[in-house]
């Protein structure tokens, strides 16, 4: 490549030229709108792993009961999500119309209470997707079975704190201990997972902070005695997070434990457990028969959350209704027995001092007036003669 200086002519050499050519040509606008274009291998393979695991993501979170809409606004980038918030934001005369129904009290919920919030709209499809769900499953309402899960309004859902004080750790168990002896001795609060530790130790997570603190004062004061053994209590290290799908199917009525309601009479126990086996760290607790349901106890809401969805694609429970159960550790705590004085102990007391003040009373004669009737000799024996 040569140039003349002051000149305006530049010689280059061909090979450099091409190169210069294929670039320019490269960065036209008629190259962006070629629907072709080249990339490497590597990139080439690295977006497909990723779209693998964006469809495996999806597929799981399905199962899961994570409703099309709420994945689709989660796959969003945070820029779309605030357009979208700033497009649907309502204005405030709107505002104002909703700002009264933000304090009305929720109505009770067993065992506790938490405050309310209104349903935004991806909640609601959430909610729609799971009654799809529960219609999938072949079963209708049970007429002659109560339904033990408390039904709350569409209109609100309780809010959940997502990071809060709500882990605590029990140590010093006794040897061969298990989830359901834990379950039986802890009381006060629904339980978000249970797992128990190779140092004779478990952790215990709480829905609820209020309740994780209340429990924690418990033992402090009153002492936790399981299979005979005291043991022990702190806080944990790392407290569980509360995701917001668990969070929306616990509105819902979700728990740990589940029901089948107008199960087959030929489930046994063994087949339902086997029919579990396969999910990760599910531990299923204990299984029970009872006026044709089966109660289902396990070690964590999310892991139940599986198991429901799992359970209902298989044959065998089309026929059968799959409903959430009560947590039986929301129970309150038993409260220990104090002894009264009997009012009635002591007055009874009392009339025996009275009845033997005077034991010979039987002996007195009913009637004074009989003494008229009796003989002249007897009384006559009654009398001493005196002599002068």
């Amino acid at each position: 490549m040569s140039n003349s200086i002051g000149g305006q002519t530049v010689t280059l050499d061909r090979n450099y030229f091409d190169t210069l050519v294929r670039r320019a040509n490269f960065n036209t606008e008629d190259a962006l709108l070629n629907p072709l274009l080249s990339i490497s291998k590597a990139e080439y393979d690295g977006m497909k792993q990723i779209a693998a695991k964006y469809a495996n993501l999806r597929q799981n979170l399905l199962r899961g009961g994570v409703g099309e809409e709420t994945i689709d606004l989660l796959s969003q980038d945070d820029a779309t999500i605030e357009d979208q918030k700033a497009t649907t934001a309502p204005g405030p005369a709107a505002m104002n119309e909703t700002h009264g129904d933000s304090h009305t009290p929720a109505h009770p919920m067993p065992y506790g209470h938490v405050h309310t919030r209104e349903v935004s709209d991806w909640a609601d499809m959430d909610a729609d997707a799971a009654e799809d769900d529960e219609d999938e499953s072949g079963g209708g309402p049970v007429a002659d079975v109560p339904d033990p899960v408390y039904t709350r309004p569409t209109a609100m859902q309780p809010s959940y704190e997502r990071q809060c004080f709500r882990s605590v750790i029990v140590t010093n168990l006794p040897e061969g201990v298990t989830h359901s002896d834990i379950t039986e001795a802890v009381r006060g609060g629904q339980l978000l997972d249970i797992h128990i530790r190779a140092d004779r130790s478990a952790g215990v997570s709480f829905l609820l902070a209020s309740d994780a603190q209340a429990f924690f004062e418990h033992v402090r004061r009153r002492d936790l005695y399981i299979k005979n053994k005291r043991v022990y209590i702190r806080w944990h290290d790392r407290h569980l997070t509360l995701s917001g799908h668990v969070a929306r199917q616990i509105s819902s009525g979700a728990t740990r434990n589940l029901v089948i309601r107008r199960c087959d009479p030929r489930l046994t126990e063994k087949s339902i457990r086997e029919d579990l086996d396969h999910i990760d760290k599910l531990v299923v607790i204990k299984v029970d028969f009872i006026g044709g349901s089966c109660y289902i106890k396990t070690n964590s809401v999310h892991n139940a959350m599986y198991a429901r969805t799992c359970m209902m694609s298989r044959a065998k429970y089309k026929g059968s209704r799959i409903e959430w159960d009560l947590d039986e550790c929301a129970q309150p705590y038993e409260q220990p027995a104090q002894a009264r004085p009997r009012k009635d102990n002591l007055s009874a007391k009392k009339t025996d001092a009275m009845t033997m003040a005077n034991r010979f009373h039987l002996l007195n004669l009913e009637d004074d007036g009989d003494e008229d009737e009796m003989s002249p000799d007897f009384k006559a024996k009654k009398t001493v003669g005196i002599a002068a």
